[in-house]
C-alpha cells in the first residue's frame, strides 16, 4: 500500500496537469477576484503552532492548529503547503460570506499537499459551513496499518464530507482541482443496511460515503429546513477508491427545499468501488463534461450502480460527459447503465451530446417514476453497451420519453433491445446492430418508430419512414477512452441519412460536433451535414375530418386525418378564438387537449406538419363545449378522526389531509352541492403515492340509487391525477356524498373530489350490464349486496339501483339461494348462480352470471397460461406469459397456497416466481404470476402448480407443463 501511495502520487500530479490542458476548454480554472482578508499558511515541515501562521515564515504546522481557530473571516485563505503531507480530518468551524469566500488551497511550487485521513469520516469534514472553496489539494483516507480492511469490513470514510444539518439553505460551496483517491469505505449497496464494522454508525450503505459526499439532512419537524443553494463541484480528479466518486443527497419532498444551483463539471471519476456521480434531491442540476470510467472496478461486491445518475430532482441537464466500463458483478444484482433517471424524478430531464462506451448494463434506463415531465436523450452516442443487468436491456425505459438523433452501435454480436414503451417515442435514430451471429431479436412493438436508421437487425414493423442498410458512417465502431475519438459517426457525402430525418422542436440547436441544426431536411443520426442539405418547402395538405371523439370538463380529444406516404403527421391544435396553441403531437392523428375551463364553448382546429415542419394550411374549425363539472376539496370536507394536513406531492391546490390504517372508524365525508339532477362521473383526486399508501383505499358513492363502495390504489407515486370512481344518478341539493374510510392496508389520503355532470346519459343509453357481488361464498342463512353496473357504448359504467323497476333476477335454484332488496341469502347447502334482467323502452338486456356457494367448499383451479392478449394459450410463445389459478375457500380455516411459476431450459433452471396468499375463511382470490420468455423459446418449458405450504405441505394441483 506504501508503494502504491508513492505511484498513485506521481500519477495524481500528471493527471492533473492532463486535466488543466484536456478537451474542456471552457471548463477550466476560472480566476476569481475576493475581497482581502488574512493569509494563513500551514507547512508540516517547517511551521509551528507557535507562530502566527500569517506568512510563509511563521508558518503553523498542524491541522488541529487549523481546527481550532473558531473565528477565521470572509476573505480569507488558509493555504498548505504543496509537497507536505498531514494526517488526519480538516474541520473548519467558520463561514465566508456572500461574494467572499474562505478558500482553502496550497501555496508553493511541487506536488499538492496531501491530507491523508487515516480511517477517520473524511479528510476534510464541514458541518453548517457556507461561503466556502475547496481547492488544489490531495485526500486519502485509508487505515494505514490495514489498508484492506474495506475487503473484509465496513467503514464509513469519505474524502470530503460536506453536511447540511437542520440549516439551511448552505450557500456558494465549491470544490475543485481536488485529487481524491484511496478511500476505502464501504460499498455496500443501497438496498440493504448495515452497522458499520467499529460500531459508529447504524443502518449505513454505500450512500453514505464517497469521495466527495455532500448532505443536506433534515430529521426533525421544525427544524430549520436543510438544502445547499450554491455547489460547484469542477475539474476534480477522484480515483482508485472504493466507494462512489461523487454523492449528493438531502432529505426534502418538497422542491422548494430541494438543493439548487448545482453545478456539476468537468471532473474524471475512475476505478470506483460503486456508482461514478449521484446527484439527489436537486432543482435542475446541471451535469456536464464529466469523465466516468469503470465505476464498480475498484472493489468487490457491486450492486445496483450506474456510471450518472438522478434521483428526486426536479429537471435536469446532463450533457457532454463520457461514460464508460461501468462494472456489473452480478447480473441478477445490477443496473449498470451509464445513465439512470431514478426515483422520484420530475419534469423534463435531458441527456444530450454525452459519449458512452462498454457499460455493462446498457446506455440508459429509468425507474418508472418520473412525474410531470419527460425524459429527452438527443444527440448521443453510444458504442458497445451491454446487456449484463438484470434487465438484459441495453434501454430498460419506464417513463415517458423521446429519442432522437442518438447512435446506438453494437458490433459485439449481443443485440441490442429496449424495453416495451408505448410511451416512448424513436425518431432520427441509428440502430447499427451487428457481430458473429446473426441477430434474430426483434424491436418491441410499443414504441413509435419514425424515420429511424437500421442497420443489421430487421427494423420494426410499426416503423415509419424507415431507412434501412449501410448508413454511411465514416469509420464507426473506432470510439475508445476520450470524447473526441468518435469523429467515425459522422456521416460521408453520400450517406442515405442526409436529409432523410424528421423536425423535432426545441432540439438544442446543434449537433454532436456542434454543427448548428438545421440548414435543410433534418440528417438522421448525431451528426448534422449542412454542405450536403436536402431542402424541401412543400406545404402539406390540410387536415380533414376533424371530430370530437370525447369531451369532458376539462379535456378534449379530437380525431383528423392527415399524412404522407401512409405516415401521420405532427399536428399542432388551436383555439380559434384566439389562435392560442394548445398542444401539438407528433406522428399522430390525435390529440387530446387539457387544461380546459367548464361549463365553456370552443372552436378548435388543427395544423398539420410534415417531417420538415412544412405547415399546412388550418383545418375547418370544430365547436365542442366541455362538461360542467363539481368540485369539492378536502378542505371543505367533513373529517372525524384525527387527520394530518399535508401540502405538495401533486395534490389538488397543494394540499390533502392524510391518517394512518384504521379501522374503519375515521373517514373524510364530501357533500357536493348538485343543482341540476342527473347522472354525473365521479372522481377522486390522487396525490403522489409510494409504497406505505393504501393498496386498497374505500371509498363509498351515496347517490339516488343507494350506495357503492369502491377499492382504490393508492400507492401510485405518479399522482396529480383525476381517477374515476363510476357513473351515479345525483338528485338535486345535497343528499348525494362520497365517503373515505380509514380501513386500508396503509396510510390513506384525502385529496379532492369532482362530479362530472353527463348531460344527455340516460338509461336509453345502455347497452350491457354487469352483475357484481361483494361475496361469493356465504353461511346458512348469511345474506351478501350485489349491485348491477349499467355500460353504454363509449364504456362508460352507470351504478343502476338493484330495486329498479327496469331489473329482474333469474336464479338457477331458488332452494339454495334467494334475492330480496338488493341482498343474495343463502338458505341451504350447494351451489347456484344468478344473473339480471334489464328491460327498458322494449329491449332487454342480460347480465353474467354469477356462482354463489353457501356452505363449504375448497377448490383450487389447475394453473392457466395466457398470453399478452389474455387469451388461453397452450404451447411457450415469445412475449409476457401469464399463470393464474383461482382458489376458493369456503372453510372454517384459513388457507395457505403458493403458485409457483418455473421457466426452464435445456441446461436447467433460467427463473422462478411465486406468488402466495393466506386465504381467509370464506373468500377467494386468484393468484398471479407474469413472466417474460427469452426470444427463442425452443427447448425452453414452462411448469406451475399450487403448493400447501401451511398445513399439510402438499401440493394443491397437479404440475402443469408447457411445452
Amino acid at each position: 500500500m506504501n508503494c502504491k501511495r508513492q505511484f498513485v502520487q506521481l500519477i495524481s500530479i500528471a493527471m492533473a496537469a492532463i486535466m488543466l490542458l484536456s478537451v474542456w476548454g471552457a471548463v477550466g480554472p476560472v480566476n476569481h477576484a475576493y475581497a482581502d482578508g488574512v493569509t494563513y499558511y500551514i507547512d508540516a515541515v517547517g511551521g509551528s503552532d507557535s507562530n502566527n501562521g500569517t506568512s510563509e515564515a511563521t508558518a503553523w504546522k498542524s491541522l488541529s492548529k487549523v481546527n481550532n481557530k473558531t473565528n477565521f473571516q470572509p476573505g480569507d485563505h488558509i493555504l498548505f503547503k504543496s509537497g507536505s503531507s498531514w494526517s488526519g480530518s480538516l474541520k473548519l468551524k467558520s463561514s465566508g460570506a456572500e461574494g467572499n469566500p474562505i478558500v482553502v488551497g496550497k501555496y508553493g511550487e511541487g506536488p499538492a499537499p496531501v491530507i491523508n485521513a487515516n480511517a477517520a469520516y473524511a479528510a476534510i469534514d464541514l458541518e453548517n459551513i457556507q461561503y466556502i472553496t475547496l481547492q488544489d489539494l490531495e485526500l486519502t483516507n485509508f487505515n494505514p496499518a490495514a489498508p484492506d480492511d474495506y475487503k473484509t469490513g465496513f467503514y464509513r470514510r469519505s474524502g470530503i464530507w460536506i453536511k447540511s444539518f437542520h440549516n439551511g439553505p448552505m450557500n456558494d460551496i465549491t470544490i475543485r482541482n481536488m485529487d481524491i483517491h484511496d478511500v476505502t469505505g464501504m460499498n455496500l449497496t443501497g438496498e440493504a443496511t448495515t452497522t458499520t464494522t467499529d460500531g459508529k454508525d447504524k443502518g449505513v450503505n454505500k450512500n453514505a460515503n464517497a469521495g466527495i459526499q455532500i448532505e443536506a439532512w433534515e430529521f426533525e419537524t421544525g427544524k430549520p429546513k436543510a438544502y445547499i443553494d450554491g455547489l460547484t463541484l469542477e475539474n476534480n480528479y477522484i480515483h482508485d477508491l472504493a466507494v462512489i466518486g461523487v454523492n449528493i443527497t438531502a432529505f426534502s419532498n418538497d422542491v422548494a427545499y430541494f438543493n439548487k444551483n448545482v453545478t456539476i463539471r468537468g471532473n474524471t471519476v475512475s476505478n470506483t468501488g460503486a456508482d461514478g456521480i449521484i446527484v439527489g434531491v436537486s432543482s435542475n442540476p446541471l451535469i456536464e463534461y464529466n469523465i466516468s470510467l469503470d465505476a464498480g472496478a475498484y472493489a468487490p461486491g457491486i450492486k445496483w450502480i450506474a456510471g450518472i445518475w438522478v434521483w428526486r430532482t426536479d429537471r435536469a441537464l446532463v450533457q457532454f460527459n463520457e461514460v464508460g466500463r461501468t462494472r456489473a458483478e452480478i447480473k441478477a444484482d445490477s443496473d449498470s447503465a451509464a445513465f439512470d433517471t431514478d426515483l422520484a424524478t420530475r419534469g423534463d430531464h435531458i441527456f444530450q451530446y454525452n459519449y458512452t462506451h462498454d457499460n455493462a448494463g446498457g446506455f440508459f434506463m429509468d425507474m418508472g417514476q418520473l412525474k410531470g415531465g419527460i425524459n429527452i436523450l438527443r444527440y448521443n452516442i453510444s458504442q458497445n453497451d451491454k446487456r449484463d443487468g438484470w434487465h438484459s436491456y441495453t434501454l430498460n425505459i419506464n417513463d415517458p420519453g423521446i429519442y432522437y438523433n442518438n447512435v446506438f452501435y453494437n458490433d459485439l454480436g449481443i443485440g441490442f433491445q429496449m424495453k416495451n414503451n408505448s410511451n416512448a417515442t424513436f425518431m432520427n435514430n441509428v440502430f447499427y446492430v451487428t457481430g458473429p451471429t446473426p441477430i434474430t431479436e426483434t424491436y418491441p412493438t410499443g414504441p413509435k418508430f419514425l424515420s429511424n436508421a437500421f442497420y443489421g437487425k430487421a427494423a420494426p414493423s410499426q416503423g415509419k419512414n424507415n431507412v434501412v442498410g449501410d448508413p454511411g458512417f465514416v469509420d464507426p465502431g473506432k470510439g475508445v477512452d476520450g470524447y473526441n475519438t468518435v469523429d467515425g459517426y459522422k456521416l460521408k457525402p453520400d450517406s442515405p441519412l442526409i436529409g432523410a430525418g424528421a423536425v423535432v422542436a426545441n432540439n438544442g440547436g446543434r449537433d454532436f460536433w456542434n454543427n448548428p441544426i438545421y440548414r435543410g431536411s433534418p440528417d438522421i443520426g448525431a451528426f448534422e451535414d449542412s454542405s450536403t442539405a436536402i431542402n424541401d418547402t412543400i406545404a402539406p395538405a390540410k387536415p380533414t375530418t376533424v371530430a370530437v371523439k370525447d369531451y369532458q370538463d376539462s379535456t378534449v380529444s379530437l380525431t383528423w386525418a392527415a399524412s404522407e406516404n401512409g405516415v401521420d403527421l405532427d399536428a399542432d391544435i388551436y383555439n380559434a378564438a384566439n389562435n392560442q396553441l394548445l398542444t401539438s403531437v407528433i406522428a399522430s392523428n390525435e390529440a387530446t387537449v387539457t387544461g380546459l375551463t367548464p361549463d365553456t364553448d370552443y372552436t378548435l382546429y388543427v395544423v398539420a406538419k410534415d417531417r420538415n415542419w412544412n405547415s399546412s394550411e388550418p383545418s375547418a374549425s370544430i365547436p365542442v363545449k366541455t362538461r360542467k363539472s363539481i368540485i369539492v376539496d378536502d378542505t371543505q370536507s367533513v373529517k372525524v378522526g384525527t387527520w394530518t394536513a399535508s401540502t405538495g406531492s401533486n395534490s389538488y391546490n397543494n394540499n390533502f389531509v392524510r391518517i394512518a390504517a384504521g379501522s374503519g372508524t375515521n373517514s373524510v365525508k364530501w357533500t357536493p352541492q348538485v343543482a341540476i339532477p342527473g347522472f354525473y362521473a365521479v372522481y377522486y383526486y390522487l396525490p403522489d403515492g409510494g409504497s406505505s399508501r393504501a393498496g386498497n383505499a374505500k371509498y363509498t358513492v351515496t347517490s339516488a340509487t343507494g350506495s357503492k363502495t369502491y377499492t382504490a390504489d393508492q400507492r401510485p407515486v405518479r399522482g396529480g391525477t383525476w381517477n374515476q370512481l363510476g357513473i351515479h344518478s345525483f338528485s338535486a341539493g345535497t343528499s348525494g356524498y362520497i365517503q373515505l374510510s380509514d380501513a386500508a392496508s396503509g396510510e390513506v389520503a384525502a385529496d379532492a373530489i369532482k362530479l362530472v355532470y353527463l348531460e344527455g346519459f340516460g338509461l336509453e343509453d345502455i347497452a350491457n350490464i354487469q352483475l357484481f357481488t361483494s361475496k361469493l361464498q356465504l353461511r346458512l342463512e348469511e345474506s351478501t349486496k350485489f349491485s348491477v353496473t349499467g355500460t353504454d357504448r363509449d364504456g362508460q359504467m352507470v351504478e343502476l339501483p338493484t330495486d329498479s323497476t327496469e331489473l329482474s333476477y333469474i336464479v338457477d335454484d331458488p332452494t339454495v339461494a334467494v334475492i330480496n332488496g338488493g341482498f343474495v341469502k343463502g338458505i341451504s347447502e350447494g351451489v347456484t348462480r344468478f344473473h339480471a334482467k334489464f328491460s327498458y323502452n322494449g329491449s332487454i338486456i342480460e347480465s353474467n352470471s354469477v356462482e354463489v356457494i353457501v356452505g363449504p367448499k375448497q377448490s383450487v383451479e389447475t394453473p392457466l397460461f395466457t398470453d399478452a392478449s389474455g387469451q388461453e394459450i397452450t404451447a411457450l410463445t415469445t412475449g409476457t406469459i401469464t399463470v393464474s389459478s383461482r382458489i376458493i375457500n369456503s372453510t372454517d380455516k384459513h388457507l395457505n397456497a403458493t403458485l409457483i411459476v418455473s421457466l426452464q431450459s435445456p441446461t436447467g433452471i433460467v427463473e422462478t416466481k411465486t406468488q402466495e396468499v393466506v386465504l381467509n375463511k370464506y373468500d377467494n382470490t386468484t393468484l398471479t404470476v407474469s413472466m417474460t420468455m427469452p426470444e427463442s423459446v425452443e427447448g425452453y418449458t414452462l411448469k406451475a402448480f399450487i403448493w400447501d405450504n401451511l398445513t399439510d405441505m402438499t401440493a394443491l394441483t397437479n404440475l402443469v407443463t408447457l411445452e
